[in-house]
């Protein structure tokens, strides 16, 4: 059966904890993959301002090869990366546990992840091999995929929630969008950064609890 595991960790035990403990403001959120052995997380999403300064310090960090801008969307820019040296990095971990990463966001200080494992042992072995590797690694939840909570809300947190109801009451799903990314923050009071990374997060839980099923 399939597990899905939530944790944290100190951004410094990842490859790009070092830009962004130098830009604070910035928001990154890696693209859901599963990771091969060739590329370790190879799309990223930055969000912020200054991004363009954010990028040119990660391209100086020695773990990182080339860095390009693949697209951009309101205030969020994706980026693929090619990495010079990931062999004691949090990244490489994940790899060889052949992990499926269902979230992963971070930002100076904190990485969230929720990956899915094949396996319960695959999970023991994964926390394992970061405890060897002085990898620090807070476990949240561990859960199987069909569970879903008792209220329906499919672990989804209030402020989620809250924030795909308001964009659908407001039309931000229609085609075209009756709203902006931007009038939904406006109508939430939050920042477009903060909007965009709660319907993501929120997407990304609904999908893994509706549509993924167990191998």
């Amino acid at each position: 059966m399939s597990i899905i595991a939530e944790f944290s960790t100190q951004s410094k035990d990842f490859a790009l904890g070092g830009a962004l403990a130098a830009h604070p403001e910035v928001r990154v959120e890696l693209e859901k993959v599963v990771p091969t052995r060739r590329d370790v997380f190879p799309f990223f999403w930055a969000w912020g301002e200054e991004l363009e300064a954010f990028a040119e310090t990660l391209r100086e960090q020695p773990s990182v090869s080339t860095l390009d801008v693949v697209d951009s969307v309101d205030d969020g820019v994706l980026y693929r990366v090619e990495w010079a040296n990931v062999m004691t990095d949090l990244g490489w971990v994940i790899q060889q546990a052949e992990a499926t990463v269902l979230d992963a966001s971070g930002q100076a200080d904190i990485w969230e992840f929720e990956l899915r494992f094949p396996t319960h042992d695959g999970v023991q072995s994964f926390q394992e091999d970061c405890g060897d590797r002085d990898i620090s690694l807070e476990l949240k939840r561990l859960h199987s995929l069909n569970e879903v909570s008792v209220d329906g809300q499919y672990d989804l947190t209030t402020e989620q929630r809250d924030t795909l109801l308001a964009a659908l009451e407001h039309g931000y799903f229609n085609e075209p969008r009756d709203v902006t990314l931007e009038q939904l923050a406006d109508i939430l009071d939050l920042s477009p950064t903060a909007v965009s990374g709660r319907m993501r997060r929120a997407e990304a839980t609904l999908i893994s609890r509706t549509l993924l099923t167990d191998s």
